[in-house]
C-alpha cells in the first residue's frame, strides 16, 4: 500500500476580486436620467475580496481563519478548496511545491460545508456508510486472487509431480472445471463480503470517533420530520468527509449555532483528524477560550488582508508588540476584534465607514509585514516540503454500476419512508377515480347526446389529472431532493448519469402503478365500453401521460430551484396544453397562427387516444354514433398508437430535457473542462515540484556541503 504523503498547501501574493455594478457617481435627478440609467450599459468595476495574501497550512496541525463578517475568510477557504471559480484569481498556489489551483487541490480535499445538507431518511450510519461506498478511501495496490488466478492453483494442485509434461497434453477433468468455477464464485463471495466488513467497520469507527454511538440509528430529519440534534448533525457531516481519508479538510464554521459544548466537542475531533498527519484548515466564528487554546496555526483577516499567520501560541504575545496586551483572563479571539480591529470604534455606537475600516486593514498589514512572524511565514513558503504527491491521495469515487446499485438502493428506501408522500399518491389515485367514476356513474345506461358529452368531459379530465398530478408529484419530491444532488454531486459522491438513472428506476414503477389504479377503478365505474382490450388500451394511455408528466416534472425541478417559482411558472406551461387539449377548442378549426400549440400538447394526444379508443365504433341502440363524434370534434387523423407514440416522444423530450437542464447546472461554475480535467490536474501535482524551490533546495544543500567540508 502506498504512504500517504503529508500536504502543505502554500500561497504567495493570492488576490481575488469579483465584478460588480459600480456605483454612480450622482444619483439620476429627472425622469429622463432615471430612463437613461436604466436603458444605459451597466458599468462594472473590480471588487477586491482577497488583497495580497501569502501563507501556509501545514500538515498534522489545526489552522484557524479569524475574522469579522465580510473579511474574505470563507472566501480564501472556497477558493483554495475550488469552490470559487467565478471572479478573478491571481498569485500563486502549491502544494508540496508543486504549482496549483483551487480545482486541483479540491482532488485531495475534503470540504464540510456551514450548512449541513444530508438527506433526511437517511440515520446516521447509512450515511456515513454511503460516504465510504461511493468514495471509497485509498486501497492496498495488491488485489485479492481473481478467479482466473484460484484456477490456474487448482491446476497445479491437481497435476502429478512424477510428469510435469503432462500438463500440456491430458485435458482438465470436467469435475475440477466446475470445483474451479465453484471456488472462484465463492472467492468472489468472499471477497465481497469482506469488503462489507471493512465498510462497517470504517462506519463504527468513524461513529466512535465522533461520537455518534447514540444517534447511529437515527433519521437525520429536517424541518418537518424531527431526527439527530444540531451537533450530530455536524458531526455527521465531518464524519462523512473525514472516513475518504482526504489528505486535506476544509471546514467552514463548522461550531457555528452549536452550544459550547457541542462546539468543543468538534474541536476535539478535529484535532484527532490532524494527528493522523493530515491538513485540517477551518473558518471559526467567535470560539470560545477552551477551542482558542486547541488551535495549532491561526490565520486573522480583515477587509481581505491578512492580520496575522502563525501558531496560535506566539498570537498573544504579537499582539502585546503592537501595543494591544490581552488580558488575563479575556478570550484572545474577542480581544482581537475588540481591541485590534476595531481600535478605531472603541467607545463609538456605529460602525465605521468602509474607508476607515479599509485604512485601518491596510495599518495591521503594514506591522504584520514588518514583524519577525512574517519572515518567519516567509522562509516556509520559500522551503516548502517537497515530498512526492502519491496517486492514492487523489480522492476517489466507486465505478458507475456500484453508484447507480447504491443511489437505487437508497432512493427506495427514501420512498417507503417517505410514507405520507406514498400515501397521498395512493389517496389521489383512488380519490380522483372514484370521483370521475361516481360523477360520471354508469354513462353507458344515458341518452347518446348524455354520453358524447359525458364520455368527452371524463376522458379529459382523465388526461388533464393523470398529467397534472404527476407533475405536481414529482416536482414537490425533487425539489426537496435538488439540493442535496448538488451537495453530494460536488462532493464527489456519483455522476449525473448514475443519479438520473437511479432517479428513475424508482420512480418509473410508481408513475407506472398509480395510473393502473386509477385506471382500474375510473373505467368500470364510468361505463365505458365493456371490452378488456379497450381497457388496456385507456390504462396504457393513464400510463404513458403519467410518464410524461413526470419528465414535465424533472425538467421544471432541474430548470427552477424552489417550489414556489415552479409554482409560478407551471401555469404559463400548463394552461397552453389545457386549452389546445381537444375539448375546450376544436383544434381543426382554431386561429391558424396558433393552432401549432396543439403539437406540443401531452394533454392532446392522450385525450385523442382515449376518445378513439371509446367512440370508434361505438354503437348505441343499434346506431353508429362513435365515427360521426369523432369526426365532427375534429382531434386528428392519428390513429390511436400514434398518439402514444407522441405522448412517449414528448416525455423522451422533456426527460431528455431534464438531463441537459441538471448537466448544465453540475457543470455551471466549474471553469474551463479542458483545463479543469481531473486527470490533467492530478497529473500537474505528481509532477516535479516548482523550479524556484528545487534551485533553493539545491543552493541550500551546496552551503550544507561546503559549511561540512569546511568543518563548520
Amino acid at each position: 500500500m502506498e504512504q500517504n504523503t503529508p500536504l502543505q498547501i502554500s500561497f504567495e501574493n493570492l488576490s481575488y476580486a469579483v465584478k460588480v455594478r459600480a456605483k454612480s457617481d450622482q444619483a439620476p435627478k429627472t425622469v429622463v436620467d432615471r430612463l437613461k440609467a436604466v436603458f444605459s450599459k451597466a458599468r462594472y468595476e473590480d471588487k477586491v475580496i482577497l488583497n495580497d495574501l501569502s501563507g501556509a497550512f501545514r500538515p498534522g496541525r489545526v489552522t484557524v481563519i479569524l475574522g469579522p463578517s465580510g473579511s474574505g475568510k470563507t472566501t480564501l477557504l472556497n477558493l483554495l478548496a475550488g469552490h470559487e471559480s467565478s471572479g478573478t484569481v491571481s498569485g500563486n498556489i502549491w502544494v508540496n511545491g508543486r504549482q496549483a489551483s483551487g480545482a486541483s487541490i479540491r482532488q485531495l480535499a475534503g470540504y464540510v460545508h456551514q450548512d449541513d445538507v444530508i438527506l433526511p431518511t437517511q440515520t446516521v450510519r447509512e450515511a456515513i456508510t454511503m460516504s465510504i461506498i461511493l468514495r471509497p478511501p485509498p486501497l492496498s495496490l495488491v488485489s485479492p486472487k481473481s478467479p482466473e488466478t484460484a484456477v490456474a492453483s487448482i491446476h497445479e494442485l491437481r497435476e502429478p509431480e512424477s510428469n510435469p509434461r503432462e500438463k500440456d497434453v491430458l485435458p482438465l477433468p470436467a469435475t475440477t472445471k466446475d470445483q474451479a468455477r465453484h471456488t472462484g464464485a465463492q472467492s468472489k463471495r468472499n471477497d465481497k463480503d469482506a469488503a462489507k466488513a471493512k465498510q462497517q467497520a470504517r462506519s463504527s469507527h468513524a461513529i466512535q470517533l465522533f461520537g455518534l454511538e447514540k444517534c447511529q440509528d437515527t433519521n437525520i430529519g429536517d424541518s418537518s420530520a424531527k431526527g439527530v440534534s444540531g451537533g450530530e448533525r455536524k458531526r455527521t457531516a465531518i464524519a462523512m468527509e473525514n472516513v475518504t481519508q482526504a489528505p486535506i479538510l476544509f471546514l467552514d464554521e463548522p461550531t457555528s449555532g452549536l452550544d459550547a459544548h457541542s462546539a468543543l466537542m468538534v474541536m476535539y475531533q478535529l484535532k484527532a483528524v490532524a494527528n493522523e498527519g493530515r491538513t485540517v484548515v477551518a473558518v471559526l466564528h467567535q470560539p470560545s477560550s477552551e477551542m482558542f487554546e486547541m488551535i495549532d496555526d491561526l490565520l486573522v483577516l480583515f477587509e481581505g488582508r491578512t492580520v496575522y499567520l502563525g501558531e496560535r501560541a506566539e498570537f498573544v504575545d504579537y499582539l502585546a508588540q503592537l501595543g494591544h496586551p490581552c488580558g488575563m483572563y479575556s478570550n484572545p479571539a474577542d480581544h482581537v476584534f475588540n481591541s485590534v480591529l476595531y481600535e478605531h470604534l472603541r467607545g463609538s455606537k456605529r460602525m465605521g465607514t468602509q474607508t476607515i475600516a479599509v485604512e485601518r486593514a491596510e495599518q495591521l498589514l503594514t506591522q504584520w509585514r514588518q514583524s519577525p512572524g512574517a519572515h518567519k511565514l516567509q522562509q516556509l513558503i520559500d522551503a516548502p516540503t517537497l515530498a512526492p504527491i502519491t496517486a492514492s491521495q487523489f480522492r476517489r469515487t466507486s465505478p458507475p454500476l456500484v453508484q447507480v446499485k447504491y443511489l437505487t438502493k437508497r432512493a427506495a428506501l427514501n420512498a417507503m419512508r417517505n410514507k405520507l408522500v406514498v400515501n397521498i399518491r395512493l389517496a389521489q389515485a383512488v380519490f380522483f377515480g372514484l370521483l370521475i367514476g361516481f360523477v360520471f356513474l354508469n354513462t353507458q345506461d344515458r341518452p347518446v347526446s348524455v354520453q358524447r358529452q359525458n364520455f368527452s368531459g371524463a376522458l379529459f379530465f382523465t388526461a388533464v389529472t393523470q398529467f397534472l398530478l404527476s407533475i405536481l408529484s414529482v416536482v414537490n419530491v425533487f425539489t426537496q431532493e435538488r439540493l442535496v444532488f448538488l451537495r453530494e454531486w460536488q462532493g464527489g459522491y456519483y455522476g449525473l448519469p448514475a443519479y438520473f438513472v437511479s432517479k428513475n428506476l424508482v420512480e418509473v414503477p410508481i408513475q407506472i402503478l398509480m395510473p393502473i389504479i386509477y385506471a382500474s377503478i375510473s373505467y368500470w365505474l364510468l361505463g365505458l365500453r365493456s371490452d378488456g382490450v379497450k381497457f388496456v388500451i385507456y390504462t396504457v394511455v393513464c400510463i404513458c401521460l403519467n410518464l410524461c408528466g413526470f419528465s414535465f416534472g424533472l425538467l421544471l425541478g432541474s430548470v427552477f430551484k424552489n417550489m414556489s417559482t415552479i409554482l409560478a411558472a407551471l401555469p404559463g406551461m400548463f394552461l397552453p396544453f389545457l386549452l389546445f387539449g381537444g375539448l375546450l377548442v376544436n383544434t381543426g378549426n382554431s386561429t391558424v397562427w396558433l393552432r401549432w400549440v396543439q403539437w406540443i400538447s401531452p394533454i392532446k394526444y392522450g385525450y385523442t387516444a382515449m376518445m378513439k379508443n371509446q367512440f370508434t365504433d361505438y354503437v348505441v341502440d343499434g346506431q353508429p354514433i362513435g365515427d360521426a363524434y369523432l369526426e365532427q370534434v375534429d382531434l386528428g387523423s392519428f390513429s390511436i398508437g400514434i398518439n402514444i407514440v407522441f405522448v412517449l416522444f414528448l416525455a423522451f423530450l422533456a426527460w431528455v430535457s431534464a438531463y441537459i437542464a441538471l448537466l448544465y447546472l453540475t457543470n455551471k461554475g466549474r471553469g474551463d473542462p479542458v483545463k479543469n480535467n481531473p486527470k490533467k490536474l492530478q497529473q500537474e501535482l505528481l509532477g516535479a515540484p516548482d523550479e524556484r524551490f528545487v534551485q533553493s533546495m539545491s543552493r541550500e544543500a551546496r552551503v550544507n556541503h561546503t559549511l561540512s567540508s569546511s568543518g563548520i
